[in-house]
């Protein structure tokens, strides 16, 4: 019996996750699930004192699981905290990385205030989301791609789910040249 798809989107802010899922869900024919909306419809946060939003895990993941029972079909959840959906609902977590120069300068195009810039270029150079997936979900269930170029991402992934090429974890290294 063929595992039903549940692909996970992750990664830090500006690699690029909302066009990769959006594409891979038409690819796939698969529902698009926005994680950023359900925790919005869920109700699954709360504001700190200065207004950012503190997700609450458990509540996220019971909407998710909702999400689940009434879908058939391939899914594909798309949020920076994907990666903490429960390993027994997700078939896959895809990892999107993007050099920390790059995501530095995608980020203040965004107009994100300079302390988030610089905790997501941090958190990017020092592979954060990539193993935390991995510690959630193992190595076997982990794809990282390289979005700084570009290219097509969603053909190189799904050449990875037929075996033709391989994303391993732990390919992409910018540590050492970031903080030099």
């Amino acid at each position: 019996m063929k595992k039903r798809l549940v692909i996970a989107v992750t990664g830090t802010p500006g690699t690029g996750k909302s066009s990769f899922a959006g594409g891979l869900a038409r690819r796939l024919n698969a529902k698009l699930v926005r994680l950023n909306e359900l925790i919005e419809d869920e109700g699954a946060y709360r504001l700190d004192s200065d207004g950012s939003r503190l997700v609450n895990l458990r509540e996220m993941r019971r909407g998710f699981s909702k999400v689940l029972r009434r879908t058939e079909g391939p899914i594909v959840v798309e949020g920076h905290l994907s990666h903490f959906l429960p390993p027994n609902s997700l078939s896959h977590v895809v990892v999107l990385r993007t050099h920390p120069r790059i995501l530095e300068e995608r980020l203040r195009k965004r107009r994100y205030p300079e302390k988030k810039v610089r905790d997501n270029v941090e958190a990017e150079a020092i592979d954060l989301i990539l193993w935390e997936a991995v510690k959630f979900h193992g190595m076997e269930r982990v794809f990282e791609i390289d979005t700084t170029e570009g290219g097509d991402t969603i053909e190189l992934f799904l050449d990875a789910l037929k075996g033709k090429t391989e994303l391993r974890p732990g390919r992409i290294r910018w540590l050492e040249e970031y903080f030099r």
